[in-house]
C-alpha cells in the first residue's frame, strides 16, 4: 500500500514525503527506523518504492555523493558500526532526495535479510555493476570495508581522469561556439545596416563582402527554418548515437579524429587495465571480470575488443590475443598481459599499465591545452581578419572612388 507521511527529525526538522508498505502500521515502524517522529500517516499517493526509483533513469546521483558514501560507509563498518546502523547514519545526513531515497530503500532491504550487493543492485544508475561486484567480492572474502574504500578510491581517481578529458576538450568548444556566437550576432545585426551603404555603391563588391553579405541573407531570411534544422540535426544526432551502430560511429571517430585520438586511446587504455586489475584482485573470476570490463569500458571499440578476449579465454586462449596487432592497442598491453599471464600477477602488472597510462593521460591533457591555444588564437584572429577586411574593402574603394 502507498501512503503519505508526516515526521518530525530528531534536529526538530519537518519532513514531508510518500513511502510504501503493507499496511500502515509497517510504514510507521520504517519510519521510526530512521529517528522519525511520525506526526501522520495516510493512505494513498504515489510511492518511493523500489520500481519507483529505478524509473527515475534521468535524475542521477552525482559521482562525488558516491565517493563520499563509500568512504564514510567504510570507516563506519570497520569502527565495529553494523552495516544496516552504517546505512541509517548515511541517510541521515544525505542531502539530495533521490540519494536518500535510495539510501533508505537499501537499508530496509538489508535490514530484511537481503545481501548488501543485490540491494545495490537494484539501483543500476546509481551503482554499477563494477561497483556491485566489488561489494559482492567483499562480502565473500570478509574484506568489506577493504572493498569500499578501494572503491571510493577507484570511483574518485576515475572521476578526476574523466574530469581531465572533459577539460581538455570543453576549452576550444567553449571558445569556438562562443566566437560562432558572435560572428551570427554580426551577420544578423551588423552586416545588414551595412548592405544598404555598399549597394549604393555603384563598384563591384570584392569576392569576401559578397560572400558575407549572402551568409548575412541566408541568416537574416531564414533565421526561423535554421534554428528548426540544427534542432532537428542535433536531436537526430543524438538519437542515432544512442543506438549501437550510431555509438560505434562516434567511438571510432573519437579514436581516430586528430588531436583528440591519443588522448582516447590512453584515456580507455588506462580505465580497461585499472578496472580488470581490480576486479582480479578483488577475486573476481577472469571471465566475469572481464566481460564486466567491457560493460565499464565505456566505449563501443574497446568493448568489442575485451568481449573478443572473452571467447579466447573460454576456450583456453590466451587474455592477450585479442590484444595482439590491433590499431587501438599498444603493443605494451598485450606484452604486459603476456608476462601476467606467465608470472600468475594479470592484476599487478594491470595496476601498473593503469599507472602509466593515467600519468600519460595527465601528460597529454598538458601537452594538448598548450598546443590548442595558439591553433585557437590564429584561428580566431583568421576568422575576424577575414570579416573585417570583408566589411574594409569595399568601404576603401569608396573612399578611392570618391
Amino acid at each position: 500500500m502507498k501512503f503519505k507521511y508526516r515526521a518530525i527529525a530528531k534536529n526538530g526538522e519537518e519532513q514531508n514525503g510518500k513511502i510504501e508498505a503493507a499496511t500502515r502500521e509497517k510504514a510507521v515502524e520504517l519510519l521510526q527506523k530512521y529517528d522519525l517522529i511520525v506526526v501522520s500517516v495516510e493512505e494513498g499517493g504515489d510511492t518511493i518504492s523500489l520500481s519507483g526509483l529505478m524509473a527515475k533513469v534521468r535524475r542521477k546521483v552525482p559521482i562525488k555523493k558516491i565517493v563520499i558514501f563509500s568512504k564514510e560507509l567504510s570507516i563506519l563498518i570497520s569502527s565495529g558500526v553494523s552495516l544496516v546502523e552504517a546505512l541509517k547514519i548515511e541517510y541521515e545526513q544525505e542531502e539530495s532526495q533521490l540519494f536518500r531515497e535510495q539510501i533508505m530503500a537499501i537499508a530496509d532491504m538489508v535490514d530484511d535479510g537481503d545481501q548488501f550487493s543485490e540491494a545495490l543492485a537494484r539501483f543500476p544508475n546509481t551503482f554499477s555493476d563494477f561497483y556491485v561486484n566489488i561489494v559482492r567480492s567483499g562480502e565473500v572474502s570478509g574484506r568489506m570495508q577493504e572493498s569500499l574504500l578501494h572503491l571510493a578510491d577507484y570511483v574518485e581517481k576515475n572521476y578526476l581522469l574523466g574530469s581531465q578529458v572533459k577539460n581538455a576538450m570543453m576549452y576550444p568548444c567553449v571558445i569556438l561556439l562562443g566566437f560562432l556566437g558572435v560572428g551570427v550576432c554580426m551577420m544578423i545585426f551588423v552586416v545588414p545596416q551595412l548592405v544598404g551603404i555598399f549597394q549604393e555603391n555603384a563598384t563591384e563588391l570584392p569576392l569576401p563582402t559578397k560572400i558575407l553579405i549572402f551568409l548575412s541573407d541566408l541568416l537574416t531570411n531564414n533565421l526561423p527554418l535554421l534554428i528548426i534544422g540544427v534542432t532537428g540535426t542535433v536531436m537526430f544526432l543524438k538519437k542515432y548515437i544512442k543506438t549501437e551502430k550510431g555509438k560505434m560511429q562516434l567511438d571510432t571517430l573519437l579514436l581516430t579524429l586528430p588531436p583528440f585520438n591519443e588522448l582516447f586511446k590512453k584515456f580507455y587504455l588506462a580505465r580497461f587495465a585499472d578496472n580488470l586489475s581490480m576486479l582480479i584482485g578483488s577475486g573476481v573470476n577472469i571471465v566475469n571480470a572481464l566481460e564486466i570490463s567491457g560493460d565499464v569500458a565505456g566505449n563501443s571499440v574497446y568493448k568489442k575488443i575485451i568481449y573478443s578476449s572473452v571467447e579466447d579465454v573460454k576456450i583456453g586462449g590466451s587474455i592477450a590475443f585479442a590484444f595482439e596487432d590491433n590499431k587501438y592497442v599498444s603493443p605494451m598491453v598485450s606484452k604486459m598481459l603476456k608476462i601476467g599471464e606467465k608470472t600468475g600477477k594479470v592484476d599487478s602488472v594491470l595496476k601498473d599499465v593503469a599507472k602509466f597510462y593515467n600519468n600519460e593521460v595527465d601528460i597529454a591533457v598538458g601537452g594538448l591545452t598548450a598546443i590548442i591555444e595558439p591553433i585557437l588564437i590564429l584561428a580566431l584572429g583568421g576568422g575576424v581578419g577575414l570579416m573585417v577586411a570583408a566589411i574594409i574593402m569595399p568601404i576603401y574603394q569608396m573612399t578611392e572612388f570618391y
